[in-house]
């Protein structure tokens, strides 16, 4: 085993090795609103639940644009968030994949990335922020908390308020997602992604490993 110390790394030294490690990622599509109504979607990997009670999830997210992109702008994901208080999670699967990493690219502020890249807008039950009505999955959420740690990095903790299910997805009797359905696309280091399409199925067994194995 090689061991490196992240002391001696620079930022970009330290993405690369963390991004590269920790995958597959799930990916948010996130959209959100601007003041003027103007819709932003944008991807993210740095993305995860936390939580049932509240059903809480979290975003990483630069504060800043990068040199390549609107250098020293607040990042519109996060400022719109911070404005309405509101945004959807939408989540990603191979059919929607290059369309939601398009949306990615280094579009001026005016420009709406989901009619760019030609994902329809749907609206919402709960909130005022649109959903992408091709998405598989999509999350309403209401902003809880944003945790500014860094000088360019925040952490979104928004607070799941309302779901969207493909109609063969949701299971509404058990009130369960159909897994087996269900084939999210993962993200590895750099442009890099997986299909989930190649499953596992291991139970925790009882402890005394006699009994039915527990959901």
């Amino acid at each position: 085993m090689t061991h490196v110390s992240l002391r001696d790394l620079t930022t970009r030294q330290r993405y690369w090795l963390i991004t590269g490690s920790v995958g597959p990622r799930p990916i948010g599509l996130v959209t959100s609103l601007r003041e003027d109504g103007h819709c932003n979607a944008a991807p993210f990997s740095a993305f995860n639940y936390l939580s049932e009670e509240p059903a809480l999830l979290m975003i990483g997210v630069d504060l800043y644009g990068d040199e390549s992109h609107r250098p020293g702008e607040r990042k519109d994901t996060l400022a719109n968030i911070e404005a309405r208080g509101e945004f959807v999670v939408n989540m990603v699967d191979e059919p929607i994949l290059e369309r939601a990493v398009r949306c990615g690219t280094d579009h001026p502020s005016h420009v709406c990335e989901a009619d760019e890249v030609g994902l329809r807008l749907a609206p919402s039950d709960q909130i005022s922020v649109p959903r992408i009505e091709e998405a598989p999955i999509a999350w309403e959420c209401r902003l809880f908390k944003v945790l500014e740690y860094a000088k360019f990095r925040s952490i979104i903790l928004g607070e799941i308020v309302g779901m969207y299910f493909r109609d063969d997805l949701l299971d509404e009797q058990k009130m369960r997602v159909r897994v087996e359905r269900y084939q999210p696309i993962g993200r590895l280091g750099g442009p890099n992604y997986c299909r989930s399409s190649d499953r596992l199925v291991v139970p925790v067994p009882p402890y005394d490993t006699k009994g039915t194995p527990r959901e």
